[in-house]
């Protein structure tokens, strides 16, 4: 008799063989930490206004620490679920993971450093930005797979381009009003699909346990 073993891994390779009450607590738990921390981000983003674009204002900072902290979990999440492949597409909420943690160790750096910032600072500066890219990458590959059904296989598509409407908005409105779009959009996206994976958590489960 030939037997086939998977590979080890500490999570399931098959979300559709999880017990459903086990990915319902992750779904709820992850909702809640992206509604907290995109909160704290838009508070952050309201109270500095356009003084972002020429200073540190740390409220604005923590705040945006609070939302990296709540994109890691939505990341982990991702890849609890197998929600961008078994195999290749699994590396991408990995890398992802591995973006966020110098993004958010960037932000008591800048907090420390805020007039002049060594040079040593910037490469965890610009995992921000990548880290952005890299939920772009990982909205597109869950949209792509079609884990999750309905409006939640897209929904991490839209998180995904909050730099492009971010970009846009700076581009256009300039440093009066660029803040804004991006900060509408982080509702949104990262706002709505955290409430819903929070309040109705059944959304994230397979078609057939709903």
């Amino acid at each position: 008799m030939t037997t086939h073993a998977q590979p080890g891994s500490i999570y399931s390779p098959d979300p559709h063989d999880s017990a459903p009450g086990g990915l319902l607590l992750r779904a709820r738990l992850t909702g809640l930490a992206v509604v907290a921390g995109t909160a704290a981000w838009i508070t952050g983003l309201l109270i500095a206004g356009n003084r972002v674009q020429d200073e540190v204002v740390p409220v604005e900072i923590w705040g945006g620490m609070a939302f990296m902290l709540g994109v890691m979990s939505l990341a982990v999440f991702v890849l609890s679920t197998n929600a961008t492949g078994r195999r290749k597409g699994r590396y991408i909420p990995i890398v992802e993971m591995a973006l966020n943690v110098p993004a958010i160790i960037w932000c008591p750096l800048v907090i420390a450093y805020p007039d002049d910032t060594p040079g040593w600072v910037t490469p965890f500066d610009m995992c921000w930005p990548l880290s952005m890219l890299g939920m772009l990458v990982t909205g597109i590959a869950v949209a792509r797979v079609g884990r999750f059904r309905g409006l939640l296989r897209w929904q991490f598509l839209l998180c995904g381009l909050w730099l492009l409407v971010a970009g846009v908005g700076q581009g256009v409105l300039g440093d009066d009003g660029g803040t804004y779009p991006g900060t509408v959009w982080l509702g949104l996206s990262y706002g709505v699909l955290g409430l819903r994976l929070a309040v109705t958590p059944r959304v994230a489960l397979p078609a057939a346990d709903r």
